[in-house]
């Protein structure tokens, strides 16, 4: 069997060099949550959703005593919690209006930053020129996570230039390697300096992952800035989210088919941010080691005292906070009355390598 990273390949120049790692062997750990085994004749032992209901692709950035949360559909779901324990409560789309550059459809899977005194939401629209699902990365911002937020400027931050758009901040030509398709999933990445960077995926597959130096208010791009492409792979990963540790940076990603129970959310580390050339990799999260139907989505979150919170949407089905079967099927979603709830778990990190421990209640 083919380790799953090495299957990645990274860009140098204009052509794909396959990783170094051509298997991960015994050295490499895996982040699995390790479930008990229940007795005999007894129902296995699940996660509940911390928010029943639709709520995909969650994006969870601290407020005041709790949280506030961002997902994929119609302005960009909202919801906050008052406590790092308290009760869920929708409220509200948060996208005030799509930019003028983007046409009506759902946004997809943003990602929230508090930076100085305003809030920023950095989202995926959908455009003109790119077919049905294109879209490209835009940023909003608001005083406060509980208003409206106001697009920003009048172009995208990241969008290929063959899109029916004014030229992006980070524009991508035309890549004969990839599909002409658009930019999604974007998420920030602070380094230790402050310096921030947008990260996003290029739609479809290939997937590939990159990322651009924005301005220090991180409302544009920073002048000069070119994006890089930090990774490549064959199938489907999405949703990155990268996190420094002593021992290097982790990846995050969610892979496969996110509308199966196989989808599952996976690492990887690299001794570089801008080299991925040579990683370490394993899976924090699948329908095996959770009991969940799909965990992917994942975003971090700091809770007050510092612990760190794992979000993430999993399918649920028949209006009850329990997952589908594993046999999902796409086509009878809304007879089974499938959706993404959202779950949360306590986020550890051995030796670099993250994993959870302990499920969050509702």
């Amino acid at each position: 069997m083919r380790a799953w990273s090495d299957l990645l390949t990274v860009r140098t120049g204009s052509s794909p060099v396959r990783l170094l790692t051509a298997t991960l062997g015994l050295v490499l750990l895996t982040a699995l949550v390790v479930l008990p085994a229940p007795p005999s004749g007894a129902a296995r032992w699940v996660p509940k959703p911390v928010l029943d209901g639709n709520f995909a692709d969650p994006a969870v950035e601290r407020y005041r005593n709790g949280f506030v949360g961002i997902a994929t559909g119609e302005h960009a779901p909202r919801a906050l919690t008052r406590s790092p324990q308290g009760e869920w409560v929708r409220g509200g789309p948060a996208l005030r209006t799509l930019p003028a550059w983007a046409r009506a459809g759902d946004i997809w899977a943003a990602d929230i930053q508090r930076v100085g005194g305003w809030w920023l939401l950095y989202f995926a629209a959908p455009v003109d020129g790119l077919g049905e699902y294109g879209r490209c990365v835009g940023v909003a911002r608001s005083r406060s996570p509980r208003r409206g937020f106001a697009p920003v400027g009048d172009r995208p931050l990241s969008c290929p230039t063959y899109a029916k758009v004014p030229q992006a901040q980070d524009p991508l030509p035309l890549d004969p390697t990839l599909p002409r398709a658009g930019t999604i999933d974007p998420s920030v990445y602070v380094d230790p300096s402050g310096t921030r960077f947008l990260v996003y995926k290029t739609d479809r597959i290939p997937s590939s992952i990159r990322m651009v130096q924005l301005s220090d208010n991180g409302s544009r791009v920073a002048t000069g800035a070119v994006s890089q492409e930090l990774l490549r792979f064959p199938g489907v990963v999405e949703n990155p989210v990268i996190v420094h540790r002593p021992q290097g940076w982790v990846m995050l990603l969610s892979e496969g088919d996110y509308t199966r129970c196989s989808y599952q959310t996976v690492w990887l580390r690299s001794p570089s941010l801008l080299d991925w050339s040579v990683v370490e990799s394993g899976t924090l999260l699948s329908s095996a080691t959770t009991g969940l139907c799909g965990p992917g989505g994942a975003d971090v979150a700091v809770a007050p005292g510092g612990q760190q919170r794992l979000f993430l949407h999993g399918w649920t089905c028949f209006g009850k906070p329990r997952p589908c079967r594993s046999s999902l099927d796409w086509s009878k979603r809304e007879k089974r009355r499938a959706v993404r709830s959202m779950y949360a778990a306590r986020l550890v990190w051995n030796a670099g390598v993250p994993r959870v421990k302990g499920w969050l209640k509702p």
